[in-house]
Parts: C-alpha cells; sequence; structure tokens
C-alpha cells in the first residue's frame, strides 16, 4: 500500500478504535470466582468467531473495517446448544451488509413495513431483519431451491439477536454509507 493511502488510514482507524479490545475485568470479591470469569472469558474469546476465522478481538477489527468500508457491518449473535461444546452457548457472525435486501420494501399484515430488508413495527423501532441466507454475489454456486436454504432465500431474523453496526447522520437514516465516499 501507498503511504497516505485510502487503506493506511483505515487499518490506522481500525488499530486506533480497537486498540487491544474490551477485555472486562469481574469486580466480584471472591478471587476464585473472578479467576474462573476470567478464564472462561478467555476460553470464549477464542470461540467467538460463527466462522473460526479469528477470536473475538479480530471480529471486533472486522466489524469496524466493515463499517469504514462499505458504511455498516451486521453483527448476528448466534445462541448454540449445549450439545456444541463450547464454553458459553454463543458465538458472533459477521455478515456484509449485501446480505439485507435493498429491494425488499413492503407493508406486512401486521402493520410493520419492511424498507430495505429491515423490519419496523408501527411505532418505527426495529423489530427484525431479512437476511439472505447466503450472500447474494455467491448466488450462481447457491442451489436456488427453498428446501435448500441457498440461492435469494431470505430469513427473518428477530432484531435482538442482529446487531447494525453504522453511523447513523442523517434523522430517518436506516443504512450506513461508507466512511470514505464523503
Amino acid at each position: 500500500a501507498v503511504q497516505g493511502s485510502p487503506a493506511n488510514a483505515v487499518d490506522s482507524f481500525v488499530s486506533n478504535a480497537i486498540g487491544t479490545g474490551i477485555k472486562p475485568q469481574s469486580l466480584v470479591d471472591d478471587p476464585k470466582f473472578r479467576e474462573k470469569v476470567h478464564a472462561l472469558w478467555w476460553q470464549w474469546v477464542e470461540e467467538a468467531d460463527s466462522n473460526n476465522l479469528t477470536d473475538f478481538y479480530g471480529l471486533q477489527a472486522m466489524a469496524t473495517r466493515a463499517m469504514l468500508e462499505g458504511g455498516e457491518c451486521l453483527i448476528r449473535l448466534r445462541p448454540r446448544r449445549e450439545e456444541d461444546g463450547l464454553a458459553l452457548p454463543l458465538q458472533i457472525q459477521l455478515l456484509e451488509p449485501e446480505h439485507l435486501p435493498v429491494a425488499m420494501n413492503t407493508e406486512l399484515p401486521s402493520g410493520n413495513v419492511v424498507r430495505a430488508g429491515i423490519e419496523f413495527d408501527r411505532l418505527g423501532r426495529r423489530v427484525a431483519y431479512h437476511l439472505y441466507r447466503s450472500h447474494p454475489n455467491d448466488g450462481l454456486l447457491a442451489p436456488m431451491s427453498s428446501s435448500t436454504g441457498g440461492g435469494m432465500d431470505t430469513v427473518r431474523v428477530d432484531a435482538s439477536e442482529v446487531i447494525h453496526l453504522f453511523r447513523p447522520l442523517r434523522p430517518g437514516q436506516i443504512r450506513g454509507e461508507p466512511w470514505l465516499t464523503r
């Protein structure tokens, strides 16, 4: 990369914003219990990524980079079963914003409305995200059958399971903008 390039700026921002990452410290008085809590945290840090590509700190950096470059990142909380054998029954999946169908705009029988793949209730609160099951640019590789869950099928995911990371700049803005386009 060339000195002073947008890529260098993104790298610098991610490094400065994330630093060494979130490192919680238990304030519990019992030192043995506190040690167990910290050990459990560090075990989960290693298992946090549902794609097994990085750890929790790598996920933070990736999500920040995606927000800078693409304007937003979808962070999906993936509850897991006890039999999955994880330290905690939760993993995190990062999704590119292309997983939201920008052309999905409709009114639902419930009175909710969907705008750019995001479902809002009558009070304007986000209640769900309608996500492509696979990345739309992978559509040629994914089967189009509903029974296989590939192609351009969408799934409704409750908003409590999605963190929509973006920087709102205007009133009513529901999607992010790449930071480097301004």
